[in-house]
């Protein structure tokens, strides 16, 4: 890994990633069913003739266990809050929006085992990612490189211990990041810290990435295995990974993450977590005007929503049968370094089911429906 930051660039996060799902299926040839890809037209835009969709069956194959509850979820869950709340001065508005979005139940979805200290460095880590995330999707940095560039070098340059620790007075955004990794140094190998920086720097990427494309062309201008791979690196899985790992202390040296099935495993958790978050935010996507959607992306090509949504189903399906392929081709390393890898392996897939069980239990895109949809399948569209 490149420790200079200033390395970020775009070419990553467009590579193509061997063994994804096939997505180049051909569109609708029906001219009642294209969508302009004009982003005016796209955004809030929705077939009047259809008030809902049938989604896929989300909890199924490898995400059809139900997943276990941390048990220091609520305690963890009170001082995180608490916390955060003084460490970014909210106001009751904000701080009673921050409970409800409830990023703690996300952490004892996905690392169920973990002890107290290690849930609660989670729940702040996302606390963090959630609010530093923002800035390049909605906030003042979506279309501004320079500036978005700065803020990636000097959060890298936290990781590089490289200038006094952040103090809360200065940034509070970064002195929540300075003390998260100031946790991971102080209980974690070598290794897994070496793997906490590849992590990010592949976030790092990402973002930057993404702020290039807003900046210069509409996202409905890339292809969908464009998409797909500029998303691997922003939606945030590579830091997740690192953070059960950190968090049930899992003990593998980079050599093995580095194996094409341990990384196709990542891959698979990943695009699921995508195409969770762009089905079930779809209607929120639609009243608030997002466009970083592959639903939109394919009636953009062509498809109607029902059609788009049916192709996802059908890229889900594929990462089932990924996941189990690259189960098969996994090496047999020996006892010790066998079991740390399908802990890890494991972790991977309690990423994707905690953040699908996170998505339909919180109110953050379905209100009060999810049980409902998750149930039925049958989610309402905006008249």
């Amino acid at each position: 890994m490149s420790s200079n930051a200033s390395e970020y660039g775009v070419s990553s996060p467009l590579e193509h990633v061997p063994g994804s799902p096939d997505t180049s299926s051909t569109p609708p040839s029906s001219d009642d069913e294209a969508i302009s890809p004009n982003l005016s037209l796209l955004k809030g835009r929705v077939n009047s003739a259809r008030k809902s969709v049938r989604i896929p069956d989300l909890c199924s194959s490898i995400l059809s266990t139900e997943p276990v509850v941390n048990a220091n979820y609520e305690k963890v869950k009170l001082e995180a809050d608490n916390w955060i709340k003084e460490v970014f001065q909210f106001d009751e508005t904000a701080a009673k929006k921050n409970v409800k979005a409830d990023f703690a139940l996300m952490c004892a979805l996905s690392a169920p085992y973990a002890d107290e200290e290690a849930l609660r460095m989670m729940v702040d880590w996302h606390n963090w990612v959630f609010i530093f995330d923002d800035q390049f999707d909605e906030g003042h940095l979506k279309n501004d490189p320079v500036k978005a560039k700065e803020e990636l070098d000097a959060h890298w340059s936290i990781l590089e211990d490289r200038n006094p620790p952040v103090q809360l007075h200065e940034n509070p955004i970064r002195y929540v990041f300075q003390t998260t990794w100031d946790r991971v140094k102080k209980r974690s190998s070598a290794d897994l810290q070496e793997h906490w920086k590849v992590s990010h720097k592949m976030y790092f990427d990402g973002l930057l990435g993404q702020v290039k494309v807003a900046h210069s062309q509409s996202a409905f201008t890339l292809t969908v295995d464009e998409y797909m791979n500029f998303r691997r690196a922003t939606i945030g899985t590579e830091p997740s990974f690192a953070l059960v790992e950190y968090a049930h202390g899992i003990n593998i040296s980079q050599k093995y993450l580095s194996h094409p099935s341990v990384r196709e495993c990542e891959r698979v958790s990943a695009d699921l977590v995508i195409f969770v978050n762009d089905i079930l935010s779809y209607r929120k996507d639609l009243e608030q005007g997002g466009e970083h959607n592959l639903i939109l992306l394919l009636r953009a090509q062509g498809f109607s929503e029902q059609e788009a949504i049916d192709q996802i189903g059908d890229m889900i399906l594929e990462c089932y049968r990924s996941w189990y392929r690259a189960l098969a081709e996994l090496p047999v390393w020996g006892e010790r370094v066998d079991k740390e890898v399908l802990r890890y392996i494991e972790a991977c897939r309690t990423i994707a089911l905690g953040n699908l069980h996170f998505t339909y239990t919180s109110e953050r895109y379905l209100g009060h429906e999810g049980a409902q949809i998750r149930e039925t399948r049958i989610m309402s569209l905006p008249a």
